[in-house]
């Protein structure tokens, strides 16, 4: 069934619940991890994992440049005019482009791995963990690039339990190496880990592609346009970098100035509000369905999602940030308390950071990657020269307060760049963000923070009171989003069509 025939909202609420389910796999099983080796790491050794991890996210990001988002779109695009061949094309090329790549970026990590440790960071036991994570970021590449057919075939079915596997595999493995290796060998360990992992989860990812549709893969190939489809992947490529350094020039710059302690605090929050964060999942749902509308059904399509976002995201935030501190102790232990406080100011990318990629996706689709990476960039050296600042004025407090200056940066300029992204989009496509659906949000969070702030003053928080509170919460909230009409009889028939569906 093609685009044109398959009602709007319906498509977009099946792919975001399939993306959701993917992203919630994802982040659980990541969340999970992160606590334990937070646990079990404890600050400092953990401090060292994240500027590791941080480093490779990086160089993971290089070897894509843009490649699998500009593999969803082209080969989407294929597919709606029916063209498996022209698909498969777009598909080996890219992939052949990625693994080129990935072994360059193997190659510059062995050679600034050194100099990187012991001049830049000033952190010798970070030498022999980013030497071991080039088994991983051999892998990973190619294992994310898998995942873009379905992406593009708009079939996100088969991957929730193909994530579930790779998390599952994380975990029992890293558990594994922290008990047998030595404590100056764990974060090595860790990496090797998940190279293993990976490695498991693409022989899972490519199976399943080649049972499902074999000939995305396999068959002969047709000229394609690689002048267009590169520069537009350079693009992407550009945007996706300076995305991702948003999430890794603080703990990048804090290495430098704090003790491993410290950029263990500012992690475990961090990694903290990027696991809420995404389970709002956007731009990968909705980048092959973007591609193919236009005008009014783009329109409703975006303020869809728009208000399913808002309808999580806000009350998310405000709860979090009110149970900061408890949040924090029961996940991650007494020991990481201190991060209870940069969580504060972080956790106001739980909004932030899933509408910058809900608007990304519209630019994406309508190849103005050019503009979305000249803006994106603007947003990274702002967020630079803020982190620069606020980190070497506030060292001179404590590096406590450094910490919270790189988390008051990171969300500075990732408001501008979301400022920018909208302005934009009503500019070039007319479209506006929902100002009723976000008063309305807002109302029933006001409501809801009032019955936790009263809770919390006459209840003795415990595990179990904790976790009544919260679902009280969540039930009082959506009772009044549903009794000021913020969710409607047309979303839960959404909803009970895309589960009779499921069903057949």
């Amino acid at each position: 069934m093609s685009i044109k025939d398959e009602h709007l909202s319906k498509i977009v609420a099946k792919n975001s619940a399939y993306g959701f389910g993917v992203a919630f796999v994802s982040k659980i099983g990541g969340f999970i991890l992160t606590i334990m080796l937070a646990r079990l790491l404890l600050p400092d050794l953990f401090g060292v994992y994240s500027l590791v991890l941080s480093i490779v996210m990086i160089a993971v990001t290089l070897t894509d440049v843009g490649a699998d988002n500009t593999g969803a779109r082209y080969m989407a695009k294929a597919l709606a005019k029916g063209n498996k061949r022209e698909a498969r094309s777009y598909f080996r090329y890219l992939l052949k482009l990625k693994t080129i790549l990935t072994i360059i970026a193997v190659i510059i990590i062995i050679i600034i791995a050194k100099p990187l440790s012991q001049t830049v960071f000033n952190k010798p036991a970070v030498f022999l963990p980013l030497i071991f994570s080039c088994l991983y970021l051999i892998v990973e590449p190619i294992r994310s690039f898998f995942t873009t057919p379905f992406s593009a075939k708009k079939d996100l079915k088969a991957l929730p339990p193909l994530e579930a596997a790779l998390q599952t595999s994380k975990i029992i493995l890293s558990l594994i190496v922290i008990y047998v290796f030595s404590t100056s060998l764990k974060v090595s360990g860790v990496f090797v880990a998940f190279a293993i992992s990976s490695l498991f989860s693409l022989s899972l990812i490519s199976s399943t592609l080649i049972k499902k549709d074999r000939e995305l893969i396999f068959g002969d190939v047709i000229k394609i346009d690689k002048k267009r489809v590169f520069n537009y992947m350079i693009f992407m490529g550009m945007t996706g970098i300076t995305l991702i350094l948003f999430g890794s020039v603080d703990t990048i710059m804090l290495g430098h100035f704090v003790d491993s302690i410290f950029l263990g605090y500012y992690r475990a929050a961090f990694v903290l509000i990027s696991s809420f964060s995404a389970l709002l999942p956007f731009s990968g749902v909705l980048l092959p369905i973007f591609t193919q509308i236009g005008g009014k059904r783009l329109k409703r399509g975006v303020q869809k999602s728009f208000k399913y976002l808002i309808i999580v995201a806000i009350p998310l935030t405000i709860g979090l940030m009110i149970l900061s501190k408890y949040i924090i102790f029961l996940l991650y232990g007494k020991e990481y308390l201190p991060a209870s406080v940069p969580l504060l100011f972080l956790s106001l990318l739980i909004i932030v950071t899933p509408l910058i990629a809900l608007y990304s996706a519209i630019f994406q689709a309508k190849e103005k990657p050019m503009f979305l990476a000249k803006f994106a960039i603007i947003s990274l050296l702002i967020n630079i020269v803020l982190n620069y600042i606020l980190i070497k004025t506030l060292l001179s407090i404590s590096q406590q307060y450094a910490i919270i200056g790189a988390a008051i940066a990171t969300l500075i300029s990732n408001i501008f760049l979301l400022a920018v992204l909208m302005i934009k989009t009503n500019s070039y496509f007319k479209i506006r963000p929902s100002i009723k659906m976000i008063l309305k949000s807002i109302f029933a969070t006001a409501i809801m923070s009032a019955f936790l702030l009263v809770f919390m003053k006459f209840v003795n928080i415990n595990l179990f009171s904790g976790a009544l509170m919260v679902i009280l919460g969540i039930i009082i909230y959506f009772f009044v989003i549903f009794l000021i009409k913020g969710l409607g009889k047309e979303d839960i028939d959404t909803f009970k069509l895309i589960i009779k569906k499921e069903e057949q």
